[in-house]
């Protein structure tokens, strides 16, 4: 009952346009062009080496930040004595790591309409899990797009997975993917699924997602956020 006098109450609170732009959001780090005086502050910075400086034949400097290693902790950005980084709130940084007819015969032709998920925390901090469970309530309601999560990997039709992969969840992490029936897909929720994040280099860690199955789609950020997956997961639907 308490549910229901609170809708009355409030009205509906779902956001009906997950994808807007939200400044409060963080994103895609951008760099001047030509402003970078090659000081190397910026790469010793990164603990997780998603940054390099190219220079060109004109003496030019380019800074090429990989967004997909990046953990947005803004310490290059602070750190820049001529302010050439900035963080943007560009959320929308999810890359298909497929192309083309590929991409088409596997995922666009099949699970176009719906999609269910089966999430696994290989070794992750839980704060890509807590994003993930953001986009089940009902102020996000990723399931008004037809994308459910099971209990089942028998009944999934694609592997959600976060954190590093740890040598303890190796076996239960392919065991899970066995089970799925074919076609099937696999999403590596934020920096550390595709790249080890900070646990990298920890005693426990087999490696990165891509080592042990094949990855179709890369979802960035450390955590990415609730709009930040939703966009992904519409992008792998082909429904944006």
């Amino acid at each position: 009952m308490n549910n229901i006098f609170d809708r009355i109450k409030y009205g509906t609170e779902t956001i009906k346009d997950p994808l807007k732009n939200n400044e409060f959001s963080y994103g895609k780090i951008v760099a001047k062009e030509t402003a970078c005086n090659n000081c190397g502050k910026c790469i010793n910075e990164c603990i997780v080496d998603a940054i390099k400086i190219n220079t060109s034949a004109f003496g030019e400097n380019k800074i090429d930040i990989d967004n997909k290693k990046c953990i947005y902790c803004r310490n290059c950005v602070d750190i820049c004595p001529n302010s050439v980084l900035k963080m943007t709130s560009d959320y929308k940084m999810a890359e298909l790591e497929l192309a083309g007819d590929k991409l088409r015969e596997k995922i666009y032709s099949v699970f176009k309409r719906s999609l269910v998920l089966r999430v696994v925390d290989t070794g992750s901090c839980n704060a890509c899990m807590s994003e993930l469970s953001a986009i089940q309530n009902t102020f996000y309601d990723i399931s008004r797009f037809g994308v459910n999560v099971a209990a089942s990997p028998r009944h999934a039709d694609g592997l959600v997975v976060t954190g590093v992969v740890t040598i303890n969840m190796k076996e239960a992490l392919e065991k899970t993917y066995n089970a799925m029936a074919e076609p099937k897909i696999v999403i590596a929720v934020g920096s550390c699924a595709y790249n080890g994040g900070i646990f990298k280099e920890g005693d426990g860690v087999y490696g990165v997602l891509k080592n042990a199955l094949p990855v179709d789609l890369v979802i960035p950020g450390c955590p990415p956020s609730p709009q930040a997956i939703i966009f992904a997961i519409l992008k792998l639907m082909d429904k944006i």
